[in-house]
């Protein structure tokens, strides 16, 4: 048999109702049917640091999200490490760090445009929304989702020291905010995307503010 040298990728040909899907090594997680991968074996992490944000929905379960989407990072706007010094003194306290605390998600710093004065913070609010993943060891610091008013990212948790949660909403045709859920992993650089199928399930009419935005004082939200 000739041998090959170099990287070696290797397909796996997987049958799931009459259709064949072509899976790389690193696809693992679609080598199993979509209908058994479910947020339940997350709940840990929505009991605890995400609790707030499911208890501003009514009907919230983990039982009834179903997995509608694998998404790349979007890697479309790298962001200059010469700016980092100055960003960590201005938007740490808003950052959400991995579980070894070796690279860092930030959802605020793209809507909230802040300044500093004194001991207050002053924002700048836009519609739009930027969700950045920085490696500072490896120098990667770029965009991986970007919000509208259209849909949005309330918060980020990490559950291991490569994997992590972005919750957020969705707005339906009748302009309720419908909960969504990212599962991502900075290995492969991809997120699963989660859908709710309760339609009962929205948020109420206070929405959801992250308790990282008590952490200063802002001014302008």
């Amino acid at each position: 048999m000739k041998n090959f040298t170099g990287w070696l990728i290797i397909v796996a040909i997987v049958v799931f109702a009459g259709r064949i899907i072509f899976v790389t090594k690193t696809d693992t997680a679609l080598l199993l049917p979509a209908n058994s991968r479910d947020l339940s074996l997350f709940k840990k992490y929505f009991e605890a640091e995400l609790q707030p944000w499911t208890k501003s929905f009514n009907n919230f379960n983990l039982s009834n999200f179903k997995i509608a989407d694998t998404v790349a990072f979007e890697n479309s706007s790298e962001q200059d490490f010469k700016k980092y010094s100055s960003f960590i003194a201005l938007y740490k306290p808003l950052l959400s760090y991995s579980t070894d605390s070796s690279q860092f998600i930030d959802i605020y710093s793209y809507q909230l445009n802040l300044v500093k004065r004194g001991q207050t913070y002053y924002a700048s609010p836009d519609v739009d929304q930027t969700v950045y993943l920085c490696n500072p060891k490896t120098r990667y610091w770029n965009r991986i989702y970007f919000g509208t008013p259209g849909g949005w990212i309330d918060e980020a948790t990490w559950i291991s020291k490569e994997k992590f949660i972005l919750a957020g909403i969705t707005k339906s045709a009748d302009g309720k905010s419908v909960p969504v859920v990212l599962v991502g992993d900075t290995g492969s650089q991809r997120m699963e995307t989660y859908q709710m199928r309760d339609t009962s399930c929205f948020q109420n009419a206070h929405g959801y503010t992250s308790p990282k935005l008590k952490r200063i004082p802002i001014d302008g939200l």
